[in-house]
Parts: C-alpha cells; sequence; structure tokens
C-alpha cells in the first residue's frame, strides 16, 4: 500500500466564500486517490458535528467544531480558527439555517449564539430528563425529548472500557467514542426497558414548551426537515433489526406519526436516516437482511416515490450522505466489528456517482413500485489508519466542493476536509 499523505505546494483560491488551499499549511494529497485533503482543526480532540448535523455560518463560509473547552468556528477559505464559545459540557444543536445563530444546551439550559455579535442569549430551561435535537427550517422551534426516571437506572449506561494503566497516551486513540464492546447490549438494555418518554417542542422566542408525542418506545435522532418548518423526523432507537425504525412526524399538534419504512423480512434494518438539502427526501441505510444486501433507501416525503440504490460489501458505510444538489452522495467506510463482515478494505470516504438502472418496459410502470440504481464508485481518502471507534460522519460543504469528516488516522482526533474533485487528474 501506498503512503496516503503527501505535503503539496499551496493552490490558488477561486471563490472567498469556498474552501480552498491556497493559505493552508496543512494540505496534501493522498496519494492512493488523487485527491486533496485539508487539515481543518489544530486542537487534538476537536470533532466536526454529527453527520446530520447543519453547522454553517456566514453563508457556509465558517463552521462550527466542538472541542473540550466549547465550539470554535473555523473559517473555510483561510482556516483561520475562532474560540467562539467558552465552557464545559455544551453540546452543540446545529447552526441555523436562516440567520447562521448557532445552538446549544449547557447545564439544563438552551441558548443561541450569534456569530456577529459574539453574543449568547438564553431561550429556556430544560425540564429534567430533557435533551433537544434540532431547530426547524424558520428557527422558531427547537425540539427533543423528556425521558422520565433516566437517571433512576445505572444499569442502562454503557459500559465503556477503562483507559490502560497510566491513562492514554498523546495521540494514543481512545476507546469507547462511536463502537465498543457493550454497545450493543445497552442499546438491548435501553430497548427493554420501556421508559416513558415525551416529544416536545420550544418556541425559540417565547420559550414555550409542547408536549406533542407521549411513548414508551426509546425516541431519538430528531431532525427537522431543512425547507418545511413543521415537518420532522424520529426514529424508535434500539438494536435495528428489532424496530422499525424511522417516522415522519407534523409538529402540528394534531397530527400522527407515520412510519416510513416497514420490515418485510428478519433482520431487515433501515437506519441512520438523513433529509436531503431540499427537504423533498429522506434517505438510510438499508440492509434485507443485514449484512447480506445493501442499499441506500430513499423515500420522497410529499410524491411518496422510492428509491433505492445498490451497493456491494466493500461499498458499505457506517453513514451516508447527499450532496446539497443531489448529484452525488458520500460513504465514510466501516470496519470489521460484531455485527457482521464489514471488511477492511471498506475504510475509505467514499464518493457515490447514482445511476438509475434503464426501464426495460415499453409500458408505464405501475404504481407503487420502487425505482432501483447503483453507485458507481470513487475513494476520496485512504482510512486504512483510522479506528472506526470513532465514526468520521462525512458531510458536504454547502457549495458541494468538500467531504468534511473527523478522524484519528495520524493519531490524536481532528477535523479534515477532501476535495470532491481531484486534484491530481492524471494521478491514481
Amino acid at each position: 500500500m501506498k503512503s496516503f499523505l503527501i505535503i503539496l505546494p499551496v493552490l490558488a483560491c477561486l471563490s472567498p466564500a469556498a474552501l480552498c488551499a491556497d493559505r493552508f499549511p496543512r494540505s496534501w494529497i493522498d496519494l492512493d486517490t488523487g485527491h486533496r485533503v485539508l487539515q481543518l482543526s489544530i486542537e487534538p480532540g476537536t470533532e466536526s458535528l454529527y453527520f446530520t448535523q447543519f453547522g454553517y455560518t456566514a453563508g457556509g463560509a465558517k463552521m462550527i467544531m466542538t472541542t473540550e473547552h466549547g465550539i470554535d468556528l473555523v473559517t473555510l477559505s483561510t482556516g483561520e480558527i475562532d474560540h467562539v464559545i467558552a465552557g464545559t459540557g455544551i453540546r452543540p444543536i446545529q447552526t441555523g439555517r436562516k440567520t447562521g445563530t448557532i445552538y446549544y444546551s449547557q447545564g439544563g439550559f438552551i441558548y443561541a449564539f450569534d456569530p456577529t455579535s459574539k453574543q449568547s442569549r438564553l431561550l429556556a430551561k430544560l425540564p429534567p430528563g430533557a435533551s433537544v435535537a434540532t431547530v426547524n427550517a424558520d428557527e422558531t422551534l427547537i425540539a427533543g425529548a423528556i425521558t422520565e426516571g433516566g437517571d433512576q437506572h445505572p444499569e442502562l449506561r454503557p459500559h465503556l472500557p477503562p483507559p490502560p494503566p497510566g491513562g492514554y497516551k498523546p495521540g494514543q486513540i481512545v476507546a469507547g467514542l462511536d463502537d465498543y464492546p457493550d454497545k450493543m447490549p445497552q442499546m438491548m438494555r435501553r430497548l427493554a426497558a420501556h421508559l416513558p418518554m415525551t416529544l416536545f417542542t420550544i418556541n425559540i422566542q417565547t420559550g414555550e414548551r409542547k408536549d406533542l408525542l407521549h411513548s414508551t418506545d426509546w425516541l431519538n435522532h430528531f431532525q427537522f426537515s431543512p425547507t418545511d418548518p413543521t415537518l420532522m423526523t424520529f426514529c424508535h432507537e434500539g438494536p435495528w433489526w428489532l424496530i422499525d425504525r424511522i417516522w415522519l412526524f407534523r409538529v402540528d399538534g394534531h397530527s400522527q406519526p407515520m412510519l416510513l419504512h416497514a420490515r418485510t423480512m428478519e433482520m431487515e434494518i433501515a437506519n441512520h436516516e438523513f433529509w436531503s438539502a431540499d427537504g423533498q427526501w429522506i434517505w438510510y441505510d438499508l440492509e434485507t437482511p443485514m449484512n447480506e444486501d445493501f442499499w441506500v433507501g430513499g423515500f420522497n416525503v410529499y410524491s411518496g416515490k422510492r428509491i433505492w440504490y445498490h451497493l456491494s460489501l466493500d461499498q458499505w458505510s457506517i453513514h451516508y450522505n447527499q450532496s446539497p444538489n443531489g448529484d452525488l452522495f458520500s460513504g465514510d467506510g466501516g470496519a470489521t466489528d460484531d455485527l457482521g463482515p464489514h471488511p477492511q478494505h471498506s475504510k475509505w470516504i467514499y464518493l457515490f456517482h447514482p445511476e438509475i438502472l434503464p426501464d426495460m418496459r415499453t409500458q408505464p410502470a405501475p404504481t407503487g413500485l420502487i425505482q432501483v440504481g447503483t453507485f458507481r464508485t470513487e475513494k476520496l481518502v485512504n482510512l486504512e489508519k483510522h479506528s472506526y471507534s470513532l465514526e468520521p460522519n462525512g458531510q458536504f460543504t454547502p457549495d458541494g466542493k468538500w467531504l468534511v469528516f473527523r478522524s484519528n488516522m495520524r493519531g490524536p482526533i481532528q477535523v479534515y476536509a477532501v476535495e470532491v474533485a481531484k486534484a491530481n487528474p492524471t494521478g491514481p
């Protein structure tokens, strides 16, 4: 295998608001793929957001990252880093798609930070057992869930592996971040507990809370539509093969959740769902059954149309994502674990070019059939040295030209971006 990094001379930048390399000292070309990689962060332990969280401000010119001391903003054209929110126990929710406001929770309260004025304002106090996870398209509502009695059940918490004797050394991979031996047993314990939960919204202007849905299912993964202020998805969490996971819900106070994908076979899974940027589609990892047949499934929330893109085992990824214009998909690869035969040679950041299979019919297809396609694969970054105890969580920048991800491939966790266009078209 080739060495995967080489430091390069700087290149010209064409757009002042675009992520570019002309002033980046932390730039190289992956020799296995020919794509340029930038290290956006400097401080070890810095992470990008979860793959569904929108984290861009100023029209996409800046992106938030989390650190041990709080939240940073990195200017994507220069790499300049601004420590904007300091403190411990800070959990970013997302940035507002309308204003670029940074919404976060800390110490049982919700705050909104204005990147221009550098001021935070208190929005609301959370009730006991509550957490919030998503902001709607017009920045009028924040949604989350209250879990009753969760703090009374220490047995439901993850049993994380202990640190090595003497503690972790600088650059050493920390166990128990995203994947650890007790992860699936812990999910089984939590699913079986059937703790009462309440899905709620909070009005960003008034702080008023509305309780909208009561359940003893494990509710999680709340995501407002990026375009429709009253439409959201949430999931029934748990081991994927035991649940019908993905649900649509309109937060108008009188609607009921709608199951988006119903399982049809034993060990079928549908998980890690995400919205398209235009708010038309929900995409998700679909396996029929798990670890055997792989798809990226799509459901149009307005027309009901379905598209499934087929993948081979070595294209499988923990998380997929879609470019803002809908033309491309990404994958963050995977590694062998207790859940199945995820091959070592799938340890890449992938770019997928979707291709719909031709329809051989001479007459219109019957209503309701699933349209089927495949992915033509391009490898962007070699993650051979990455440990999937940390999931990369790839995410396109708003201009669609870069994929941001977090990785421990060089030791300490840092935030990286890889250019979608190949830097060396005649290379590998």
